[in-house]
């Protein structure tokens, strides 16, 4: 009974943990926003990819997108091919990034990346629509 009963609560805590880290109550997950500028700094924390942006009125954007780097670290999952590499965006890219905007506006933050595009060369990524 105990063997049997521990996979149930591990998989029903593990799964309320995982739905409300990507909640994101304090944003408007309904909505668009578009951000265009220069791209500052990539850091990657596992399973996100942090992309800071300036924009040319000199306002730094943080765009949280999900997913990206686990991915990357596991093409197990994905197969062999991967839009999105450690080398994708780099310092100096020139981007646009459309996503859900922070509900308080002076937080200046993106999640739920709907569209990720570099302008230096066309490079596009779109979110699977489902």
């Amino acid at each position: 009974m105990k063997a049997t009963l521990l996979p149930l609560v591990a998989t029903a805590i593990l799964g309320t943990a995982v739905s409300a880290h990507h909640a994101h109550p304090d944003f408007a997950l309904d909505r668009n926003a578009r951000v265009e500028g220069t791209v500052v700094s990539v850091q990657f924390q596992n399973p996100h990819v942090l992309i800071r942006v300036r924009t040319a009125d000199s306002m730094t954007y943080m765009a949280e997108w999900q997913g990206a780097y686990f991915l990357q670290s596991h093409p197990e999952l994905v197969g062999t091919h991967m839009p999105v590499r450690s080398d994708t965006l780099r310092a100096g890219d020139r981007v646009v990034i459309v996503g859900a905007p922070s509900r308080d506006t002076a937080l200046r933050g993106l999640v739920n990346l709907r569209e990720v595009r570099r302008l230096n060369d066309g490079w596009v990524w779109q979110a699977e629509r489902r």
